[in-house]
């Protein structure tokens, strides 16, 4: 024991440092005086074969000779069997085209004790520790309660499709007893740096920009104010609100505890203590209830975004309680659940955990918190490893999900109301990475995602696109007076790898933006709006994307929204169209006079799908040709239409050769000339069989537009131009309604 011991102080596991270990055994390939040596008898790994690397452990497995899936372990045995709180590995993954997961644990009575980790890299080294009373080990063992263990093995064990050199390696392994009650891990209780309050309160600021209002409405009317701005009733005798189970949304912020980050804002803006006590007694209940013991609501108690933003809550509860003299029973509660939401947030069994895969944005909220933790608490053993650890994490996810694209760097999740919320928490991220000492390039990333946020934004300055999972702003009756001031010089931005192409120009001095869509980077936000458009003239959005009202995409209206049908674009109705990445590609080209965009899809299979649109930087005048190719052995497709979703306010009239769209706000009309034979129906504000003539406008909100369905009078092809012309040109040729 005292060797063990001794161990454990002379040569520190940094992904330890999070715990006051009384004793570590550690086995590594260093042959130093003070490390166990990782004994290569030891190691036993199935049908694989281990052999010295020098440093490190080397197991090839190799293919399975039929692509299929295949599970293999790695196995370390410590015959001396010691009573132990926690084992782990260090390892390098290398070679597999698919992983299902990885799990650490160990034999007992011949059962595997484990958690599992569904997102790891390949390539890298990386720490997979498992402590048996982490958080991440309830989390994936139905929260039952593991203590320390008599362990005669360290086990590794890979499900995935294995490629010809498929294999790990074996850098070292650690097990360890830690005190009862780790004190020791926390160090001074110094203030939490002022310099993070203040980033914090900007970032939740900038979330929640209504919170004075939110915050109120549960001060004086007992409302429970959540995301999205809902203010849902809350009577006094219910533990939660009665409307809580109602959407994951809801779920989420609830075990946020975003109603107690509105209720500190309140108080830190009005010096009134009376919201902070509140604020106190919301994340009182809360941890008695979903954290001294286990919460039935398992995916939103922990689910992975709501755990990153919950430590912002109670980072923010522990300072003001620092600020105001808190009891030191209630900040020891609020330290060690921070302490352990950190070890959490920290564990690669738990990073993106609900997401199908690692890159994904709420792996960068995981990271933020993690970093904040650190800078919150500089007297942390761990606080520099967790800020390094997120930090290397996050540059490794902006690597993968931000696509730079000239001077532009774009967000790759398809979403342009994502984009601007990611353009948001990048540049928090560089706020509290700047406070953390470190070099880093998240300076460049922001720059480059403002100026794209900026090219996105219509001629008001306000309005984008409502591309993806994005909330839109409608239309006003008046118009957007800011949204008619024209460029002072055309601009055609390509850009291909991020799969976006934007006009900006002006027709008669009115200002007009194009905007056209080929994005196939990732899946997530993704809608199926492959070679779709939006189109802004003069204070108006003519043709919008309707944008989408929930993440329930089982429901109808959420479905039809995310769906071909709800774009503009000539779709397959009722085909099936997949999300993957790399289905979709864009193209384009500019003169002194105009430009011209293409673009194809492969979203429906057996289908080719090709869109050309010409148009000029003097006036808004398009040419476009919509194209449909097809696999001959599968046969003549039929039924493909174009689809035209008009923005609130506009109006549709035939006329002899198309159709002319309208709004009270604008002295200009927008032609649609069609090809003889075409023929076009409207809907308007049909919610069922089918859904039809429908936009979301924010969180379970939605209102009637005019959507345009045009049968083409060839089943493969229609070409058609879109203009806008004088309101007293309408006359000519004009049919009524």
């Amino acid at each position: 024991m005292a060797e063990l011991q001794m161990t454990a102080l002379l040569r520190p596991v940094a992904a330890l440092t999070d715990r006051d270990l009384l004793w570590l055994s550690r086995h590594g390939r260093t042959g130093a005086a003070d490390s166990d040596r990782l004994d290569l008898a030891r190691v036993t790994c199935g049908r694989g074969v281990a052999s010295d690397a020098g440093g490190h452990v080397r197991v090839h497995f190799g293919a399975s000779g039929e692509g299929e899936a295949i599970s293999e372990q790695v196995r370390y045995g410590v015959p001396e069997g010691p009573v132990v709180s926690g084992v782990g590995m260090r390892l390098r993954l290398r070679g597999w085209d698919k992983i299902s997961y990885i799990a650490i644990g160990h034999t007992e009575d011949g059962t595997y004790h484990h958690a599992k980790a569904t997102h790891p890299v390949q390539g890298a080294w990386f720490d997979l520790a498992l402590g048996f009373r982490d958080l991440a080990w309830g989390w994936r063992n139905g929260w039952s309660r593991h203590e320390d263990r008599r362990v005669t093995d360290v086990r590794f064990y890979i499900k995935g499709v294995p490629g010809p050199d498929a294999g790990c390696d074996l850098g070292e392994v650690w097990l360890w007893r830690e005190a009862e009650d780790p004190e020791a891990v926390f160090g001074p209780d110094f203030p939490v740096p002022g310099a993070v309050q203040e980033a914090l309160c900007d970032y939740q600021k900038a979330y929640f920009p209504d919170y004075d209002r939110l915050a109120r409405a549960f001060m004086t009317e007992g409302k429970c104010p959540l995301a999205g701005n809902a203010l849902l009733d809350w009577p006094t005798d219910a533990a939660r609100p009665p409307r809580l189970g109602e959407n994951g949304t809801f779920q989420y912020s609830w075990h946020s505890l975003h109603p107690a980050v509105l209720l500190i804002l309140l108080a830190q803006d009005t010096g009134a203590v009376a919201p902070l006590m509140a604020a106190r007694g919301v994340v009182s209940d809360w941890l008695a209830r979903s954290y001294d013991k286990p919460d039935p609501n398992v995916k939103y108690a922990w689910y992975d975004h709501g755990v990153a933003e919950r430590v912002f809550a109670l980072i923010m509860l522990y300072a003001q309680g620092q600020k105001h003299g808190f009891d030191a029973r209630i900040m020891a509660r609020l330290r060690r659940a921070i302490h352990r939401h950190g070890q959490l947030l920290a564990s690669e069994i738990f990073y993106a955990g609900h997401q199908p895969v690692r890159y994904h944005n709420h792996a960068w909220f995981q990271d933020l918190a993690l970093m904040t933790i650190g800078l919150a608490f500089p007297g942390w053993a761990c606080a520099d490893h967790w800020i390094d650890t997120a930090l290397a994490r996050i540059t490794d996810q902006f690597e993968k999900l931000i696509v730079r694209d000239g001077r532009f760097a774009v967000f790759a999740e398809n979403s342009i109301g994502y984009h601007l919320g990611i353009a948001r928490l990048v540049a928090n991220i560089g706020t509290f990475a700047e406070l953390s000492g470190r070099e880093t390039e998240i300076a460049a990333f922001s720059e480059g995602l403002a100026a794209f946020s900026q090219l996105m934004r219509y001629p008001d300055g306000k309005r984008t696109p409502g591309q993806g999972d994005t909330f839109r702003l409608a239309n006003r009756q008046e118009g957007d007076p800011t949204g008619r001031r024209p460029y002072a010089a055309p601009e055609v931005a390509i850009l291909p790898r991020a799969g976006y192409a934007v006009a900006r120009a002006n027709h008669e001095g009115r200002p007009f933006m194009l905007a056209f869509f080929a994005t196939s980077r990732a899946s997530t936000h993704k809608h199926a709006d492959n070679l779709s458009f939006t189109l802004y003239l003069d204070g108006v959005e003519w043709l919008v994307d309707p944008s989408f009202h929930s993440h329930e995409y089982e429901n109808p209206m959420p479905a039809y929204l995310r769906g071909p049908d709800a774009h503009n674009a000539f779709v397959m109705p009722g085909a099936h169209y997949d999300i993957v990445p790399g289905l979709a590609s864009l193209l384009g080209e500019q003169n002194a006079d105009g430009f011209r965009f293409s673009g194809e899809h492969r979203a429906v299979a057996s289908l080719r799908f090709r869109r050309s649109i010409t148009g000029s930087k003097h006036a808004l005048d398009l040419e476009i040709s919509d194209r449909l190719e097809w696999n001959e052995a599968v046969g003549t497709p039929g039924g493909a239409r174009l689809m035209l979703h008009c923005g609130e306010g506009v109006e549709v009239d035939r006329h002899e050769r198309g159709l002319d769209l309208s709004h009270p706000a604008s002295p200009l009309i927008l032609r649609l000339t069609l090809p003889e034979g075409s023929a076009a129906r409207l809907w308007h504000g049909q919610e069922e069989h089918p859904v039809r003539g429908i936009a979301g406008q924010g969180f379970l909100q939605s209102a009637p537009i005019t959507t345009i369905e045009i049968t083409a009078a060839e089943a493969d092809r229609i070409d058609w131009r879109l203009q806008a012309i004088e309101a007293e040109v309408r006359g000519k040729g004009h049919t009524g309604s």
